[in-house]
C-alpha cells in the first residue's frame, strides 16, 4: 500500500495527482505545496468499493487524521477538512469545549460538533501524543543517521537528552552539527 511519496502534484481541472515517470495516483489534498515528501492516507470506501487517498505534508497531519477517523459521526471527508486547522487551534478548541469551532466545518451540524468535542476532550492527551511521536522519531532521525558514522549510540542520546532547543525538521541539519561538534569535546 501506497504511504509516502516524494513526487510532484498535478493538477488536472479539479482534480489532484501525485505523479512520478512511470504512473499517477489521484489524492485528495489541500495544501500549497507542488512538490516534495507527502504523507499519503489510502481509505476504502466500501459503498463505492474504490480506494480514497487523502496526501498530507506531514506526518503529524496524518496522524490527526487517523485519530479524527475514530471519532463517532467523523467521516475521511470531514476529518481530513478537520485536519486542515493547525493543531493548536484543534487542542485549544477541544480543551475550551468550543463546539462552535467545529461547526464552521462544512457538513458539521451542532449535535456532531458537541459530540466530536466531548469524545475528544475524553482524548486530549492524544494531542500531545502525537507531539511526543514526532519528537521521538526525530531524536531517533538523528540517533540512527549518526551511528551509521559510527558515533557512539549512547553518547548521541545522551548529547540529544542535552540539546539546549525544542528538535524540529527544521533544525535538523544545526542539532547534527552540534551533537558532532560536542562529541569532539
Amino acid at each position: 500500500m501506497l504511504h509516502y511519496f516524494v513526487w510532484k502534484l498535478k493538477i488536472v481541472g479539479k482534480e489532484k495527482f501525485l505523479v512520478n515517470s512511470s504512473f499517477w495516483i489521484q489524492v485528495l489534498y489541500s495544501w500549497g505545496k507542488s512538490e516534495g515528501e507527502y504523507f499519503v492516507y489510502p481509505y476504502f470506501d466500501d459503498q463505492k468499493k474504490t480506494f480514497w487517498y487523502f496526501a498530507f505534508d506531514t506526518m503529524e497531519q496524518k496522524e490527526v487524521f487517523e485519530m479524527m477517523l475514530k471519532v463517532s459521526w467523523v467521516w475521511p471527508k470531514t476529518a481530513f477538512q478537520i485536519v486542515q486547522f493547525p493543531l493548536n487551534e484543534l487542542k485549544d478548541a477541544v480543551e475550551n469545549l468550543d463546539a462552535k469551532f467545529f461547526q464552521a466545518i462544512p457538513g458539521v451540524w451542532p449535535k456532531m460538533a458537541k459530540k466530536i468535542v466531548l469524545e475528544l476532550k475524553d482524548n486530549v492527551k492524544i494531542f500531545e501524543a502525537v507531539q511526543i511521536d514526532q519528537d521521538q522519531k526525530l531524536f531517533k532521525s538523528v540517533s540512527k543517521s549518526l551511528q551509521n558514522f559510527w558515533y557512539d549510540s549512547a553518547r548521541v542520546k545522551e548529547l540529544l537528552r542535552n540539546y539546549p532547543e525544542k528538535l524540529t525538521e527544521e533544525n535538523l541539519p544545526n542539532v547534527v552539527k552540534w551533537v558532532i561538534s560536542e562529541m569532539g569535546k
